[in-house]
């Protein structure tokens, strides 16, 4: 079953429900997204489906139709999310060391966050719609921006995330570096270190429930109609998709408000979702680059 990361870390433990927040903090897409485990620790196996005969209507007296699902078994691997922090050990004099980690640790995640959601949005989301020939252009040609539809589909378009020792070490797994010993680091200074890992990755076994609209700007707004035919591209529905995208873009649609894109009462977190476009939700993120796509050439 997918869950988000938030609603996994809290049947963990307050420190991984901790952990998440800090890592989610500026990410709203990942904070949005759903996640489910690999099926082998830091990598997952699915069934991409190739062609399906299904049941139909015979008359009576008559034999049923053979069902069948041709699939093709394919594999993903996980990326590695985290790092390694340093505390010289002068400083560590002054601050401390439980002090100082605890301290920087949520900043660092926050961080991590900003960069995994970017690597999510511009080496999978986008490539994909592109790839599929699910994307279509609003027609700029600089200073372009984007914006991507999205249905989370179980066991097809999904984040996924390592469960192997999960319920031992957590999502994020923290561990001091030399037992939390005094140790010198690759520039010669003595000091204390954490590390802090874990596993995350993204699947997307399903190219109709991708779509997007490339090369947006201030002068080259998307139609209505390509919104909705995004939309209809990725088979949106309000239950599970979403369309992300920067808050520029969202600004630049406000021409269509009150028509087809509409507030939505509670939804007023500062860089949350907001809006709606006929029911399907907008989550907007500054993880999406302002205004500085290159302008993509669609096939």
């Amino acid at each position: 079953m997918n869950h988000t990361l938030k609603e996994i870390a809290v049947d963990l433990a307050e420190k991984q429900q901790h952990f998440v927040d800090s890592l989610t903090e500026e990410s709203p897409i990942l904070d949005n997204m759903h996640f489910e485990p690999s099926t082998h620790g830091l990598w997952n196996a699915y069934e991409e489906v190739a062609e399906i005969k299904g049941a139909g209507f015979v008359d009576i007296n008559q034999p049923l139709p053979v069902m069948a699902i041709d699939s093709n078994l394919k594999k993903v691997d996980l990326s590695i999310i985290g790092g390694e922090i340093f505390l010289p050990e002068d400083k560590a004099a002054v601050i401390g060391i439980a002090e100082y980690f605890a301290k920087k640790m949520p900043i660092l995640l926050k961080h991590a966050g900003q960069t995994a959601e970017e690597k999510i949005i511009y080496d999978n989301f986008l490539p994909y719609a592109i790839g599929n020939g699910k994307a279509v252009s609003a027609g700029g040609q600089s200073s372009c921006y984007s914006m991507v539809a999205v249905r989370f589909v179980e066991g097809e378009v999904t984040g996924l995330y390592s469960n192997k020792d999960v319920n031992h070490v957590g999502l994020l797994d923290v561990k001091n570096i030399n037992g939390g010993e005094l140790y010198k680091n690759s520039d010669g200074v003595f000091g204390y270190g954490a590390r802090l890992k874990g596993y995350i990755g993204m699947q997307l076994a399903n190219p109709n429930a991708v779509s997007a609209i490339v090369n947006i700007n201030a002068s080259n707004i998307p139609t209505a109609s390509q919104i909705d035919d995004m939309l209809i591209s990725a088979k949106a529905t309000p239950a599970n998709t979403f369309i992300f995208c920067h808050p520029k873009v969202l600004s630049l649609l406000n021409t269509y408000k009150g028509n087809v894109l509409h507030t939505t009462g509670g939804d007023w977190d500062l860089n949350r979702s907001f809006m709606a476009w006929n029911g399907i939700r907008f989550i907007t993120s500054y993880n999406f680059k302002n205004g500085t796509e290159s302008a993509v050439s669609l096939a």
